[in-house]
């Protein structure tokens, strides 16, 4: 199975595309994301802040660990492939579609499937219903050729019909680097 030849990066187009709740103080982010009032964001729980910075710190240890080599504290998160779905969690959605190709590989890390996901089944015995192998773990490019080979592409028609695939929408892509995003901004 080919690695998709695309990452889509979903936003808010009233705020525009490429940016990360962590890029704000803690307390900033806190009023970011108690102010989302529609779309499935707004649907997040009250310790989501809490979760996402340590998240993005335990994300960004992996992936030096794995020798990525990040030039920004926090990551900007795409899909590797399309997923329609992730529209929903915006009022007005947008997107934008960039060539993987266009990433240097050291800047670019994967976990499957979403970040918060895969690690909260991961650490939490409650969710071990939904824990698959590659739960917990960051990849990197030169692996995702066998991951996707040992596991597929999270297709709609599997998440929407297999209880234990329901939350297996997309594979992440973290982006720790901004050097090809300022092409996409204008």
């Amino acid at each position: 199975m080919n690695i998709p030849k695309f990452l889509f990066h979903y936003y808010e187009i009233e705020q525009g595309p490429f940016k990360n709740i962590t890029d704000n103080t803690f307390e900033e982010a806190k009023n970011i994301q108690n102010n989302i009032s529609v779309g499935f964001n707004s649907k997040r729980p009250p310790n989501y802040t809490e979760l996402r910075f340590a998240l993005e710190k335990r994300l960004k240890n992996e992936f030096i660990s794995k020798g990525g080599k990040p030039k920004r504290e926090n990551p900007f998160y795409f899909t590797l492939g399309e997923c329609n779905w992730l529209k929903s969690c915006y009022h007005t959605p947008g997107v934008v579609k960039i060539p993987l190709d266009n990433f240097k590989s050291e800047q670019i890390s994967f976990t499957y499937p979403d970040s918060m996901v895969s690690f909260q089944f991961f650490d939490e015995p409650k969710l071990k219903k939904y824990k698959k192998e590659y739960n917990g773990k960051v990849f990197v490019r030169q692996e995702m050729e066998t991951v996707i080979k040992k596991y597929g592409i999270p297709r709609e028609n599997i998440w929407m019909t297999n209880e234990e695939m329901k939350y297996d929408r997309y594979i992440e892509a973290q982006v720790w680097d901004d050097y090809i995003l300022k092409d996409y901004l204008k």
